[in-house]
């Protein structure tokens, strides 16, 4: 008769955190909420430097233990023929900046030639 073989490390922790109560030191809130939030928070003098600040309400839980605010950032992927990507590294390389920035400029390009400001629409006006 042989042993039954020991659960992997991956199903031993699944069982652990299938156990645990949820953890109540993460609140994860909207991104309009979150983005309200940093709009109040912004000083007049601070606004160039600007960084993501929770607002006091959500740091102290109370079990004592400080509450972290996920901030929800939106994600797009574009897919296109990996010789498409190769060409856009190749031009950021000559231009010297990163093939993100060229596809910043994209967009900004098709919203203009569709009546859009990418600037302001980024800044959330």
């Amino acid at each position: 008769m042989s042993k039954k073989p020991r659960p992997s490390i991956n199903d031993q922790l699944a069982q652990i955190a299938a156990k645990a109560p949820p953890p109540s030191n993460v609140a994860t809130l909207p991104r309009e909420t979150v983005l309200t939030l940093l709009r109040d928070d912004v000083k007049p003098d601070n606004v160039a430097d600007r960084q993501p600040v929770a607002r006091a309400e959500a740091e102290v839980g109370p079990d004592g233990y400080k509450r972290r605010v996920r901030f929800e950032k939106p994600h797009a992927s574009v897919y296109a023929h990996p010789k498409v990507f190769k060409a856009l590294r190749e031009i950021a390389a000559a231009q010297d900046c990163k093939p993100h920035d060229l596809y910043l400029e994209g967009l900004r390009l098709v919203l203009r030639l569709h009546g859009r400001d990418f600037d302001a629409l980024n800044r959330g006006d």
